[in-house]
Parts: C-alpha cells; structure tokens; sequence
C-alpha cells in the first residue's frame, strides 16, 4: 500500500511540470489544485510515519512550482502558497528523517543563492535537520558567495545577508545576531528587527538604546512607527508612563494624525494618564485643522473616535469638500437615526459624485442604493413630496444615461 501511495505522488508531481510555451493564465487554477494534491498526499505520508519516503518527493515538489512560478501567472498568491506549504513539509520532513547534512546544506544555499527569488528559505524549520555540521556548511557557502560575488549583486545585497542574518539567529548567539543586523543601518526596519532580538533575550536596556538610536536617524515614517511602538512599550514595561506619553505627545504634535492621536489615548489610559491628556491634545488637533483644512479629515476621526458627534458634523458641514467619501458615509450613519433631515443634502451631493465617477463600473448600482437610503431619509423627515421632486429632478437631469434610469425602474425609484 506504501508503495502505491508513493507511486501515486510521483504522478501526481510529475504533473506540476509547467511549460514554459504555455499560456501563463490558462491552466493555473488546474495547476494550483494539483499542487494542493500534492500537499496533501505528502502530508499523509508524513503522518503515516514515512518521512523517509517524503523527504525526496517534497524536494522535487518544491523544485518543480518553484520552476512553474518564473512562467505561469499567479497573481492571487495561491500557488505561492501552496509553495509555502511545501517548503515546511520538506523541512518536517528533513527533520523525522534527515539527509546528508552538507547536502541539504548546499541545497538551501543554492535555492536561495542561484533561484528565482522563491521559495522563501526559514532556516529555523531546518535547524535540527542541518545539524552542527550541517549549520557550519552553510555559513562557509555564504561566507564564500559574499567573498567571491559581485557586492551588487541580488545574491548578495539580499540572498546573503538574510541567510547571514537567519544563521545567527539560529545559533542563539545574541550578540553575533545584533552584529549583523547591524551591519546595514539604512533602513529604520533594521532597528526594529535589532529591538525585538534584544527584547526577547530580556536585554531591555539595550533595546532601549537602539529605539532611540534609530528614532533619532528616522523620526517619520511607517517603519518609524514600528519602532516607537516598541519604544513605548519598553516605557510602560518598565513603569515610565510618563516617559511613554510624552513620546506620543511629541510624535502628535509633529505630525497631528488620526492614528498619532489614538496611539497617545492608548498609551496615556495604560499609564493611567488620559482623563487629565484628552483636552489638551484635542487642542493640538484642532489647532492644526484650523491652520491647515487639509488636517479636517484627521480631526473627523478623532472626534467620532471621542464620540462628539454634533461637533464632527459641524465640521464636515464646514468642510464638505475636505472629507473622504467613506468618511461622509460613516458621519451619515451616525447621524441619520436622529437628524434624518440634515443627512438629505450630503446624501444628494454623494449620489452626484457617484453618477460622475465614469471610471467605476458600478457607480449606477452604487448610486441606486443611496438613493434608497436618502428616501428613507426624506420619509423619516415627514417630507415624501420632496422625495418625489427630487426623483423628479434627478431623472430630467440624467435622462440621458439610460442604463441608469432603468436601474431606477427596477428599484420603483418613480416619482
């Protein structure tokens, strides 16, 4: 029976074969069926006890979607996945039942070194399978691709250094991990990685240390934000609350967003902080939006966050034109159940914004749906007729995109 089954995945490999003649769309959802196929019959072999058998059929797997995927197109990530998927039985594999250890070890340096690109190499999968001698071999291939290679090169710029890096993460060697990391500090990214390896080793204060280092290079930026995020969390970890709002209360001040705003609320109530805070740095919003209208949009949010509706819809009547729609949609929301009369001209002016976005096939449905809304809307306000004059209207206004008017017989939006 065992040998049937393996007979069996060995056909079923054989047809992840791709050619490279072929339509790069047509045949992909088959492709991508075979592979879960194959998934799941290795992984079979696995839980029968027969790693052995799998160790082998895992690799020609991996190696033929890995060679499929430089032709076949897969924009929705399913064969990639899948990619993945295999990657990890290979290395379970490895491990129940471990091959030559240089072998394996020249195997992942010339996946990741020499190949597209993919599949991604997680070297703590294959840790116990590679061994102490296996581990040594690897380094020595990197040390000698770094040595010998173009310093321009992708293998290099990239493939060696996140093996370089990944080797010593796998050694437990904080220090030597720290080191090369830090051997390219252009990018705030590297700080955070820096951060979390000290963090989990509990060496808080150096930790610290590199935050700071690294928001003082980069104070902007999403990475930035990463970064800070840890920073205050060693704050608070550390019973320096003030210290952690006063962080936020800087990063607020010089950029003035939404998300600075809610990080310092979140903060400042860990540190038990916010009641006296929330004036103050609504004041810093505030101040903002009234310099710059550009800042209203971040000033909304803040305000429907603080549940200050009358205020938020003050704002955006005073705005019309700053606010995101998505953003008058929510305020409508909020606002409709008890001042359905106020929501009427927004609604119109939306429904207006949809008819002209040519550039969306479905702003007729779309716009049909808020119709609907502001109908209900003018019958919560006691005012049907003008529901009527305003179908009215809009029919004589748009009688010419009679896909439209269509839409609005189905829907019974008749005056």
């Amino acid at each position: 029976m065992a040998d049937a089954q393996v007979i069996e995945v060995r056909r079923l490999i054989d047809g992840l074969r791709w050619d490279r003649r072929r339509h790069p769309y047509r045949g992909r959802r088959e492709y991508a069926a075979r592979a879960d196929e194959v998934v799941a019959e290795i992984g079979d072999l696995l839980r029968c006890g027969q790693a052995a058998q799998a160790v082998p059929l895992a690799r020609r797997a991996v190696e033929r979607v890995t060679a499929a995927l430089m032709y076949l197109d897969d924009s929705p990530g399913i064969v990639g996945d899948r990619l993945r998927e295999l990657m990890a039985l290979y290395a379970a594999a490895c491990t129940a039942a471990p091959p030559d250890p240089v072998r394996l070890a020249a195997w992942l340096a010339r996946t990741q070194l020499d190949g597209p690109g993919w599949p991604e190499i997680r070297l703590a999968e294959f840790r116990d399978a590679l061994g102490e001698r296996g581990l040594a071999e690897l380094a020595r291939l990197v040390e000698e691709r770094r040595a010998t290679d173009d310093p321009d090169s992708w293998a290099v710029t990239w493939g060696v250094r996140d093996l370089r890096e990944q080797l010593a993460a796998v050694s437990g060697d904080v220090d030597a991990h720290v080191a090369v990391l830090a051997e390219d500090l252009r990018g705030t990214y590297r700080y955070t990685e820096i951060v979390k390896v000290l963090r989990a080793a509990r060496r808080d204060d150096e930790a610290e240390r590199w935050a700071r280092k690294g928001l003082a290079r980069d104070p902007a930026g999403h990475q930035a934000d990463r970064l800070r995020d840890q920073l205050v969390d060693l704050l608070l970890d550390g019973d320096r609350g003030e210290e952690a709002v006063a962080l936020r209360r800087a990063a607020l001040e010089r950029r003035t967003m939404h998300i600075d705003y809610a990080a310092l609320r979140k903060t400042a109530e860990r540190a038990g902080r916010w009641p006296g805070l929330r004036d103050s740095a609504l004041n810093v919003i505030r101040g903002r939006a009234e310099v710059d209208h550009r800042y209203a949009t971040e000033l909304l949010d803040v305000l429907i966050d603080e549940n200050l509706l009358d205020q938020a819809w003050r704002l955006a009547v005073a705005h019309p034109n700053d606010l995101h729609e998505s953003q008058w949609y929510r305020l409508i929301e909020l606002r409709e159940a008890d001042h359905p009369a106020d929501v009427l001209v927004p609604y119109r002016d939306l429904i207006e914004l949809r008819l002209e976005s040519t550039g969306d096939k479905y702003r007729y449905n779309k716009a049909v749906k808020t119709i609907v809304r502001l109908g209900e809307a003018y019958r919560r306000s006691g005012d049907k007729a003008g529901f009527a004059t305003y179908l009215i209207d809009l029919r004589a206004r748009h009688k010419r995109k009679t896909s439209f008017i269509a839409k609005l017989d189905r829907a019974g939006l008749r005056p």
